[in-house]
């Protein structure tokens, strides 16, 4: 009877939290920020944990319990997240299980034991599409492609330690893994391929050490309504030289960082990568890695077998990595300021000696591109305003890239861009539009083929110096998005990117399943091509 009763008013007052968590939209970013947000305002859950153990203490008659805390555990509940019970622990003073981020049960010496101190979280992120594409370039045509973009599955645990004596810290840990949903897996979706930390939160700040999205990426990553798409804005922001490669839109490996609370609307983040290469021209893989610095996994320089380089990394490896931002949001309006630079960035593989078919030659000479720091910095800015039709959201950035101890002529890295975009909402509906911009770079040490022949040119045919034309590019992005519910969205978006003759950007380069660029069937680079494509797809977050 008593454990009857026992269980009942437990699984009563569990129910009653669940249904009282509020829903929320749950992407990545938001299924983190609820996460703080609830525990940081659960002291309704709290007390009535405390009502339910004196009740229970009541019923059963027990011998008085160990005091209580004097500050009430949290919890850290997302109701719409599958939770995953903590496995059995080795000694007593472990939480044992939540279910559904609703505390349950606990031995920490001296603490309540009905809240559980720790919380595993699941959650995940599902992006399917199918695309029509057209590369512009003369061997190519019109092709279809169905891509999974930056879909993935995460468990996130947080375990509070106030009732050991340390009110307001956390310990807390993520793993985070791509999941190719249409693509054969490779090493790009094994285990904590995505961002993964163990680290410490106080009232200070939090302190992390694993991978992560740099500080200099996420600062403007919800400025982009069309991120993962074929129209997604790293095809030209934060991309220095095109191709298939937004250097300064990345995650770094083996790293620390610190993120700062939130003080009257001003947050800021700071990290260090270190290099962890053994050869001085950081030519080497980083020590742990089997990749090369700076590139993805049987990616564009990544050292793998067929890929660009293959003897070494020197398509841009690098050491050092520093990345910082700080952000503001209040209200309506948002500002960012964020920089990041890479030491050391090893180009030699752009240094050769290449016969043009019409008879010239192209000469980088040593030294001329070779190892130098390259960095970057940005501001941008929006604003959200009720039009009288719905909510418009506004963003802009501005965004400085440069290499150092370069020659002119063959530093493509060094340039100025832009970016604009627009959200008008409509009940359910997002219309979306935007437009990035690069400037010419000094120059190029590539070579690309006419974008006019008839037949495919020889395999490492040339036919022009790319820095002797004009290397601009812009990329136009138009959709509209229904959300079925804050959980499951449909979209459609169509996109253009207009390479100037010398430029040779992509579309799709960061998140979406593939890229779609300016190079023919041999892999040459066709230079001042004019990409487009249209790609319709679903999301769902859980």
């Amino acid at each position: 009877m008593k454990k009857g009763l026992l269980a009942g008013t437990a699984l009563a007052a569990i129910g009653l939290a669940l249904t009282q968590q509020p829903v929320q939209a749950a992407t990545l970013d938001d299924v983190m920020a609820r996460l703080d947000a609830l525990e940081r305002n659960n002291a309704k859950l709290a007390k009535e944990n405390a009502q339910l153990r004196d009740r229970v203490n009541n019923i059963t008659s027990r011998s008085a319990a160990p005091p209580a805390a004097t500050t009430t555990p949290k919890g850290n509940p997302v109701q719409h997240a599958g939770v995953a019970p903590s496995p059995k622990p080795p000694a007593p003073e472990h939480a044992v299980v939540s279910i559904g981020g609703a505390p349950l049960y606990s031995k920490a010496p001296g603490g309540n034991v009905f809240v559980d101190n720790t919380t595993v979280t699941l959650y995940g992120h599902v992006d399917l599409s199918g695309d029509v594409f057209n590369a512009g370039v003369f061997d190519q045509g019109t092709k279809f492609g169905v891509a999974s973009n930056l879909t993935f599955f995460g468990v996130h645990a947080r375990h509070d330690l106030a009732p050991y004596g340390f009110a307001g810290w956390a310990a807390v840990a993520q793993f985070e893994s791509l999941v190719e949903v249409a693509a054969v897996p490779t090493e790009r979706a094994a285990l904590g391929t995505r961002d993964s930390f163990i680290g410490m939160a106080t009232p200070w700040g939090t302190i992390k050490a694993g991978k992560s999205d740099t500080p200099y990426k996420k600062a403007t990553s919800k400025f982009d309504p069309f991120s993962a798409t074929l129209g997604d804005y790293n095809s030209i922001m934060g991309n220095t030289g095109g191709d298939l490669r937004a250097e300064f839109d990345w995650r770094a490996a083996h790293a620390l960082w610190y993120e700062s609370p939130v003080w009257n609307g001003f947050q800021t983040t700071l990290m260090i990568s270190p290099g962890q290469n053994t050869a001085k021209d950081n030519s080497d893989f980083a020590l742990g890695d089997f990749n090369c610095p700076a590139t993805s996994a049987r990616g564009s320089g990544s050292g793998f077998p067929l890929t660009a380089a293959p003897e070494g990394c020197t398509d841009g490896s690098y050491g050092n990595l520093y990345s910082a931002s700080l952000t503001y949001n209040q209200g309506p309006f948002t500002a960012v300021a964020a920089y990041e630079m890479h030491e050391g960035t090893n180009r030699t593989g752009d240094e050769a000696v290449t016969p043009l078919s019409n008879g010239g030659v192209l000469i980088v000479p040593p030294g001329s591109v070779g190892i130098a720091n390259e960095w970057a910095a940005k501001i941008g800015a929006g604003y959200r305003l009720d039009d009288g039709i719905g909510k418009l959201q506004l963003y802009g950035i501005y965004e400085v890239m440069r290499r150092e101890n370069t020659v002119a002529d063959f530093n493509e890295r060094s340039r100025d861009g832009y970016f604009f975009s627009a959200t008008q909402s409509v009940g359910a509906w997002d219309v979306s539009a935007s437009w990035a911009h690069a400037n010419a770079s000094p120059g190029s040490p590539g070579t690309g083929v006419l974008n006019n022949y008839t037949v495919t040119p020889a395999p490492g045919s040339a036919d022009f110096a790319l820095n002797t034309l004009d290397s601009s590019a812009d990329q136009y992005a138009a959709g509209i998005k229904y959300h079925f519910s804050p959980f499951a969205t449909w979209y459609l978006v169509g996109s253009y990117l207009r390479n100037g003759p010398g430029a040779h950007y992509c579309l799709g380069v960061s998140g979406h399943g593939y890229g779609v660029c300016g190079r023919d069937a041999n892999n040459n680079v066709v230079a001042g091509n004019k990409a487009s494509a249209v790609t319709t797809g679903m999301t769902f977050d859980f």
